[in-house]
């Protein structure tokens, strides 16, 4: 071929690339690009889990980028507040159920239900109808549900043989023989039981003995119901009066576990992460055992949320990612998490997952902490008593009195608020 030919051929060559392009960027809008910014608080081996998701999305969808951005959760609602009142929220964050109120009071987030509904992009019924309640304000739902996290049960699979316990306990009876036949079995610092995260142990005790936080219109404090005296009295006597339970301030307790020195705890799915790297603890899972007159379980869930002012093709670009992100849940199930799509939970790589099937179990009694704008506030006390209870310091009474009071006045405080603001909006 001669020296034209060749040159010929070449720029019919980059003619054929540049109308291409052309038209690729005609079908992308003249080559643009949606930028959007993802916040969340998943630090830990969850967020390499959604990092490679994201990084899935954003090869499938060259239209839309988006950028993560990971906080620690200590830091992150703070940070995520802020950035809503001077107007630099991100398009898409995530929050957890017990503090949507609070975003939904500040009117940081906008409704879902146009995309989100029975039959529409994101299918609502696929999801648990208590689970999908939970992500509802004022009458709409300002949230998807990425997950649900419940508190389960794990235990020594060599401790539980060695104590000759052929099943993990189902009921108080079979608990707290469980405890007596563990404790000192290899020594005086092998425990049947320890407490974890105090807040989400003690809040499923009241739970399953019916005790509530609050009233049904959430404007007064019932921790003193004695339902919930009874359940943290219960927990109390089994450090302070029977012994089968170190005190809180003697044990490191998660870590007991994976020591091999506990036989049980009540722990979310969120920490099989930490079990599933070691190799040298025989562990199972199980539901929690109940220990009152009803079945319950703590939970949470990462909700996919939305800024409020978000329109046009932003808005767009944002609905199609969170679908992205309900859809491949079963990926972000591996970083230890259950999908709240039914459909996914009935998939055969579900089943593989065993730890998560477990826990699963407990969706239809899945107890999520109150929903309310001071969110902070009420947990702080409830934790605070427990802590007085638990050490022998307080009563159980005594400490959820004071909690109690306290909590009162930040509902005073923000029934106060409201009503001057209401005063003000309509005078």
């Amino acid at each position: 071929m001669s020296a034209t030919g060749r040159i010929l051929l070449i720029w019919m060559a980059v003619a054929t690339a540049l109308l291409a392009g052309c038209d690729r960027a005609q079908s992308l809008g003249a080559g643009k690009v949606i930028e959007l910014r993802f916040w969340n608080g998943f630090t830990g081996p969850d967020g390499r889990t959604m990092l490679g998701i994201v990084k899935k999305f954003n090869e499938e969808n060259h239209d839309v980028h988006v950028t993560m951005q990971r906080m620690e959760w200590g830091t992150y609602y703070n940070k995520l507040f802020v950035a809503g009142l001077g107007g630099r929220a991100p398009e898409v964050f995530v929050i957890h159920t017990d503090t949507l109120a609070r975003f939904t009071r500040a009117k940081f987030v906008q409704p879902v239900d146009a995309f989100a509904r029975p039959g529409g992009m994101i299918d609502t019924d696929d999801i648990d109808s208590n689970v999908w309640a939970a992500a509802e304000y004022g009458g709409k739902h300002y949230a998807v549900p990425l997950d649900i996290h419940l508190l389960g049960m794990y235990y020594n699979k060599t401790l539980f043989r060695q104590a000759g316990i052929a099943q993990p306990p189902t009921n108080r009876t079979e608990f707290v023989d469980a405890l007596r036949r563990i404790r000192g079995l290899n020594g005086p610092d092998t425990w049947g039981f320890v407490f974890t995260w105090q807040r989400t142990n003690l809040y499923t005790f009241c739970r399953q003995n019916g005790g509530r936080l609050f009233d049904a219109d959430y404007g007064a404090s019932t921790l003193t119901d004695p339902k919930n005296v009874e359940a943290i009295s219960f927990a109390a006597d089994l450090i302070l009066k029977d012994h089968l339970v170190p005190s809180p301030q003697n044990f490191d307790s998660w870590i007991g576990f994976r020591q091999g020195k506990v036989g049980m705890v009540f722990e979310g799915i969120y920490n099989l992460p930490d079990l599933q790297k070691q190799t040298d603890l025989d562990y199972g899972t199980a539901p929690l055992p109940v220990l009152f007159d009803h079945p319950a379980a703590w939970a949470n869930s990462h909700n996919l949320c939305l800024r409020a002012d978000l329109k046009g093709e932003e808005l767009e670009a944002s609905r199609r990612f969170i679908k992205y992100l309900s859809d491949h849940s079963l990926d972000w199930a591996m970083g230890g998490q259950i999908p709240v799509r039914k459909s996914l939970r009935a998939s055969a790589r579900f089943s593989q997952m065993t730890a998560q099937r477990n826990f699963a179990r407990q969706i239809p009694y899945a107890c999520y902490m109150p929903r309310v704008p001071f969110v902070f506030e009420y947990q702080t006390q409830f934790d605070a008593a427990i802590e007085l209870a638990l050490r022998g310091t307080k009563s159980p009474a005594d400490a959820l009195k004071i909690a109690s009071d306290n909590i009162q006045k930040v509902i005073d405080r923000y029934q106060s608020a409201d009503a001057i603001a209401a005063a003000g909006a309509n005078p």
